[in-house]
């Protein structure tokens, strides 16, 4: 996005300056966005990004919200537990309450932890950047990131969201999916997408599905420069809602024996990690009957 569109969008959403979370929506063509909703998130992400307590200036100068309004937001999030207050010092800082949060939905929705220790291994393991995305509505979205040595701020957007399924991620995050699913994501694809972006086909698209499930991972070329190749493989378990995929960046060209080792390694990883997650919550699941919580006295 050009620097004129760009504070365009901004002046659009009601923020004077850039801040990392409106980089997340500003390919976003749907529309919805809300002014306040982006706030109380940006918010939450400054304490991300600033692990200390801060005043109501600092953050309202370095989201570019007004100072009455970043002052009602934080008391709204003190009153709802998010955020706590220290009255001696005036300052803000993240409450318990979003951890316990964070937590009870991961368990819930994505199997524990599985998602988590997947990315941290494959971060161990390789030492770049790793980046996670899954399906959001219509669309193949980025939902978190582990910088490595190939970060890079401009490439590597939390919230990122694509219309385009021919990406390594959105090929990965297809060749779990049904058939019948698949072909519908296709269609619709082939039919919303601009000219210049389109696939040849909804059969090349199919074509290259079952080409991914037969390898295991997926590539792209260019993601964020020439010669530059994206690498992403699915990862799902019947414990998880939301099947997802994760994936690197190979500096090396797309058919070439170090992006094949990258996608191979990815696959390894995830293939171990699914059985793992599967593993540890079946046996969570098995009934414990009150003799084995509470044995008999001999």
């Amino acid at each position: 996005m050009g620097s004129a569109a760009s504070t365009a969008r901004r002046a659009e959403l009601g923020f004077e300056e850039p801040n990392e979370l409106l980089r997340g929506v500003t390919n976003d063509r749907s529309g919805g966005v809300v002014k306040s909703s982006l706030r109380v998130l940006s918010v939450l992400e400054y304490f991300q990004a600033n692990p200390r307590p801060a005043r109501t200036t600092e953050i309202s100068r370095a989201l570019a919200i007004p100072n009455s309004s970043a002052d009602d937001i934080l008391k709204t999030l003190v009153r709802t537990g998010y955020l706590a207050f220290d009255p001696r010092q005036k300052v803000y800082l993240p409450s318990y309450r979003i951890v316990t949060l964070a937590r009870r939905l991961e368990g819930s929705f994505f199997g524990g932890t599985a998602v988590s220790d997947l990315m941290d291994e494959v971060h161990r393991r390789t030492g770049l950047t790793v980046w996670l995305c899954m399906q959001n509505d219509r669309w193949v979205q980025c939902s978190a990131i582990i910088p490595g040595s190939d970060f890079h701020a401009g490439v590597h957007v939390e919230g990122f969201t694509d219309y385009d399924w021919s990406t390594a991620a959105g090929m990965a995050l297809l060749s779990g999916k049904p058939q019948e699913m698949v072909v519908e994501i296709a269609k619709r694809m082939f039919r919303t997408e601009p000219p210049a972006r389109r696939t040849a086909s909804v059969t090349a698209l199919l074509d290259k599905v079952r080409s991914v499930r037969k390898q295991g991972y997926a590539t792209s070329r260019g993601f964020s420069a020439e010669g530059v190749t994206a690498v992403a493989a699915s990862f799902q378990s019947k414990f998880m809602r939301i099947p997802v995929a994760v994936g690197l960046i190979s500096n090396a060209p797309e058919e070439s024996p170090g992006t094949a080792a990258l996608g191979s390694t990815l696959r390894q990883i995830a293939t171990r990690h699914q059985r793992l997650a599967e593993l540890h919550r079946a046996n969570d699941d098995l009934p414990i009957s009150p003799e084995w919580e509470f044995p008999r006295q001999q």
